[in-house]
């Protein structure tokens, strides 16, 4: 554990030894019940922990720590329903102070803040929708040491019910920004305070006429307005992480209420329909932790202001979507008890609408992230590859490379980019239909002639020796080319082999593999047993030193171009799991006894294919691993390969078609597909977050666990919501099969709506995928009766 991460862990434990001292809901409702604004007693425990002093410098008396740590405390502040507030108090004031601290009055301002001694709320906005400072419209007039106020109310104050005093923009008669302190006490001032949903209330200070002495003055010049964009953009990420926290709570809330709560005799947990929603629920708060996580990740190497900005946004679009839409749910789940006001939930989904609500609620962000793009030109989605389109021209000693494993992940990816745009076939970019051998074989030869046809194997047995971090590059730098998916069920088996085969097995067929010799496909899903693969029923019997194989297979991606099978058989069929008595076996598909029937799929392309078995001999040697025990050679596949199923690149192909034909449909003049459009937009940087945190965990060596699925969950049903909208926006076109062509422009409508359909059903149905995440994260129950 690093230093920071040790600081952060002990504020953690803080924050949650507080909440168990003073429970967050019990205070809010003390505090709502007798009309107070604030507990002094508990603000001035938040500050003698050094919370309030977070992100004071430490010459101004606080701890110095960075967004991180602050962080921390937002979200378990959200998590604990604490109705103090930290982000208005502890954040916007004081980012906007910090800054400027080289000012005498700035400074004492801020040491007063670390103690908890002045409680300061920073109010700079004038207008409902409008967070841009410069906008102010408060002037301010020096005459006789003195300051004549005109103009502007301030609006939307957070925290102005409990402060003492406020922190003011306006702007001198030049049109030189500056910044004022207003005691709460001041004579002329008018603060009126709206109520709101969850309690907190908002403020409007009235200016018009007000005078004050010179040492109001804290700070003037341009680095004013800076500071305090700066200081509400970090409040913005803040709140994204109390949002964050409360949608956590409300969601373990409703885990409890529903395992305890009992219908039709049995707990309402254990119903599937529940479930699910629970898993949706559960997904919303990654994708919020992701953005979260990716805009401080950005904000803490010191990106640029526009690309800050529009993580910010993200993050806060997210965060504010997510938490409402799980305390909705947690309010349904929680039945009629969810309305009644000594159930917590309820407070859950209050503080969601305020919280979600200030800074630019979720269509307010997207709206600015959209427009950000659309006035800079900036990338829909940022790009850790965009560097590599620039640096495939450069000149480099590529060819002297030995070892690519060795290389830097970026120096890897650069590499990757300028081989593969000189070589890939420039025809075959985006192909429209899966691959089979005969359409690809160049490109196989290729990569196997280079070396780098099987990145996960040992370079011993012919492969690249990649770690799990550089494989997803290498299959990011293929996608994000347009190569075709080659035909790789080849590559599986051959690691499983290296796992699991016999030497003489490994030596047959790795090298046959390599070559292009022999093309494979998997025998797994049957009728009947397609997501619930322990019902297979393809029976093996064993006849001296052979199987006898009787059965079917169906859904056999590649299977009318393959010579060779991996495949699942039943050998026995013990008591208790059903997943033993299965046994993995190689099966040569030109065995006597064996006939392959194209399917024919959406497309009409003969993708599938259907394989029949009757009385097959294989001989025993083929099988790999133990016999009975071939679920646990299957199994292993699931494990890093999960985070394929959740790769952006698809989702980002379907967004570029989208955007195009929104350019010539001008479609973006209309704000009901502006929105819908920016909406899909940020759904797919949330899914690169996601996938990129898991990156990180497997660059950090880790194994990846069943969590990796909603990625699956939520690509794939992603990738189909942006399809669907291409079909819509296409108009008259939605239904031709070819390309759309609009006035020149020709774009992939129904190639990629009918490609969407299939992803959300292979590789464990979504519904398949919601059970695991159910049951193995969430810990939801089982009922007597379900299949194991």
């Amino acid at each position: 554990m690093t230093d920071a991460e040790s600081v952060q862990s002990l504020l953690r434990d803080s924050v949650q030894a507080f909440h168990a001292r003073q429970p967050g809901a019990a205070r809010l409702r003390r505090l709502r019940d007798s009309g107070q604004a604030l507990d002094r007693g508990v603000w001035q425990e938040m500050a003698a922990s050094g919370w309030c002093g977070v992100l004071v410098p430490e010459a101004c008396g606080g701890s110095g720590l960075g967004p991180a740590e602050a962080a921390v405390i937002a979200g378990e502040l959200g998590r604990g329903l604490a109705p103090e507030p930290f982000v208005a108090a502890a954040v916007l004031a004081v980012q906007a102070l910090a800054p400027l601290r080289a000012h005498a009055g700035v400074a004492t301002l801020l040491e007063q803040v670390a103690q908890g001694s002045c409680i300061a709320a920073l109010a700079w906005q004038e207008q409902a929708g409008e967070y841009d400072p410069s906008t102010s419209r408060l002037q301010a007039t020096e005459h006789d040491a003195r300051w004549q106020l005109d103009g502007a109310a301030k609006r939307f104050i957070a925290g102005a019910a409990a402060a003492d005093g406020f922190i003011v923009n306006a702007r001198d008669r030049q049109g030189v920004p500056i910044l004022l302190w207003i005691a709460r006490d001041t004579v002329g001032t008018s603060l009126q305070i709206t109520s709101t949903v969850d309690a907190q209330g908002l403020g409007t200070l009235a200016l018009d006429g007000l005078t004050l002495p010179a040492q109001a003055l804290l700070a003037r010049g341009p680095e004013v307005e800076t500071a305090l964009r700066r200081g509400i953009e970090l409040a913005r990420l803040l709140c994204a992480y109390e949002l964050i926290g409360v949608l956590d709570t409300a969601l373990a809330t409703t885990i409890a209420y529903t395992g305890q709560r009992v219908q039709f005799g049995r707990p309402i947990a254990t119903f599937q329909a529940l479930q699910h929603r629970m898993v949706d629920m559960w997904m919303q708060g990654q994708l919020a932790h992701a953005a979260a996580d990716n805009a401080l990740q950005l904000l803490q190497s010191g990106a640029v202001e526009p690309v800050l900005a529009l993580a910010v946004s993200a993050a806060k679009a997210r965060a504010s979507s997510a938490a409402l839409f799980v305390s909705k749910a947690a309010i349904h789940l929680h039945g009629a008890m969810g309305i009644a006001d000594e159930s917590d939930i309820g407070l859950c989904l209050k503080r969601a609408l305020a919280l979600s609500a200030w800074l630019g609620n979720a269509q307010w962000q997207r709206c600015r992230y959209l427009d950000t793009v659309l006035r800079t030109g900036a990338a829909l989605l940022e790009d850790g590859a965009a560097s590599t389109t620039a640096a495939a021209g450069e000149a480099q000693d590529d060819d002297a490379i030995t070892d690519m494993a060795a290389l830097p992940d970026e120096r890897f990816r650069q590499v990757m980019a300028r081989w593969i745009a000189a070589n890939y076939p420039p025809a075959k970019r985006f192909m429209k239909k899966r691959a089979f051998y005969s359409d690809i074989s160049d490109w196989y030869q290729a990569l196997s002639r280079k070396g780098w046809l099987a990145p996960a194997w040992p370079k011993e047995h012919g492969g690249m020796g990649l770690s799990a971090a550089k494989q997803v590059i290498y299959y990011e730098e293929m996608t994000r080319h347009g190569c075709a998916r080659i035909p790789d069920h080849g590559l599986v088996v051959g690691q499983l082999l290296l796992h699991y085969g016999t030497p003489e097995q490994i030596a047959f067929h790795l090298p046959r593999i390599l070559n292009g010799e022999n093309m494979w496909c998997q025998g797994y899903s049957e009728p009947n047993a397609g997501s619930d693969l322990a019902s297979l029923r393809t029976r093996a019997e064993r006849d001296g030193d052979e199987l006898v194989i009787t059965g079917q297979k169906i859904w056999t991606t590649l299977g009318s171009g393959s010579n060779w099978m991996f495949a699942l058989v039943r050998t026995s069929m013990p008591e208790g799991r059903r997943q033993r008595g299965i046994t993995f076996v190689l099966i040569d598909l030109r065995t006597p006894g064996i006939t392959v029937r194209p399917i024919v799929n959406l497309k009409g392309e003969g993708e599938f294919s259907e394989v029949f078995f009757d009385a097959a001999r294989v001989p025993v040697g083929n099988v790999v691993g133990n016999i009975d025990d071939g679920w646990t050679v299957a199994n292993s596949l699931l494990r890093n390969e999960r985070i394929y199923f959740g790769t952006p690149r698809q989702c980002e192909y379907a967004l570029g078609q989208l955007d195009r034909l929104a350019k010539v449909t001008q479609a973006m003049e209309k704000g009901g597909f502006r929105d819908r459009y920016a909406t899909l937009v940020l759904d797919v940087r949330d899914l690169k977050s996601a996938f990129e945190f898991f990156v990180g965990r497997l660059r950090a060596g880790e194994q990846l666990g069943s969590e990796v699925s909603y990625l699956k969950v939520w690509g794939t049903e992603t990738y189909q919501r942006i399809t669907d909208e291409l079909v819509q926006l296409a108009g008259d076109h939605g239904s031709e099969s070819d390309d759309v062509d609009i006035d020149g422009e020709r774009i992939d409508v129904m190639n990629q709506y009918l490609d969407s359909r299939a992803p959300a059903i292979f590789s464990g149905s979504n519904e398949i995928q919601r059970n695991i995440l159910a049951k193995q994260i969430l810990s939801l129950p089982s009922w007597a009766g379900e299949k194991a």
